[in-house]
């Protein structure tokens, strides 16, 4: 009887420390150390734009004077957010560097099988519609550790990795391309 008690413990804990590391990985909590998680409130500027964004505790939301209209979907953790007309229509967007589990979401491309299950970095792009944010491009897994990136006044988007290789980027027709550095388009940080 004595046993059966024992064993019966040892599995409750097990049971519990397996539930405890699932939500731990599932909350983001074995994701990089390097990561700088930013927080922010971006102020409307432009006619149109949305009245406030707010980015706190790796969530971004939408505030219309107290009330949240919209915020990213807790599977997406955020880590920096920009304000800026990346895809140069005159209007801006919300361009997110956030993290989520898969490489791909449900757009998988038909020749892989299976998504992956381990947290990966993306950017997200968003257009706003007055009344809250309409997907406009969500990028794949971005294939290297984006440390910082910024939008500088060539309306390009400059990412730095972990390594320090400063790449840009720029809406083009459909989606952001990489696009080569010269002296004549000087990089801002």
């Amino acid at each position: 009887m004595r046993r059966n008690y024992r064993i019966g413990i040892l599995i409750a804990a097990c049971l519990i420390a397996a539930i405890s590391l699932f939500a731990a990985d599932q909350s983001g909590a074995f994701l990089p150390g390097w990561i700088r998680w930013e927080e922010s409130r971006t102020e409307g500027a432009s006619p149109g734009d949305p009245e406030v964004m707010v980015l706190k505790g790796k969530t971004l939301q939408v505030l219309s004077g107290k009330e949240t209209v919209w915020q990213t979907d807790r599977d997406v953790l955020v880590q920096s957010s920009l304000w800026c007309d990346i895809n140069h229509d005159g209007a801006g967007e919300l361009v997110l560097l956030c993290w989520k589990q898969g490489r791909y979401g449900g757009s998988r491309p038909f020749w892989v099988e299976e998504d992956e299950d381990s947290w990966s970095q993306h950017i997200f792009i968003y257009q706003w519609t007055g009344e809250a944010m309409r997907p406009l491009w969500m990028a794949s897994d971005l294939g290297m550790e984006v440390e910082e990136w910024a939008f500088d006044e060539t309306k390009r988007l400059v990412l730095t990795d972990r390594t320090g290789r400063v790449t840009a980027w720029d809406w083009r027709t459909w989606g952001l391309t990489n696009i080569p550095l010269t002296e004549s388009q000087p990089v801002q940080k």
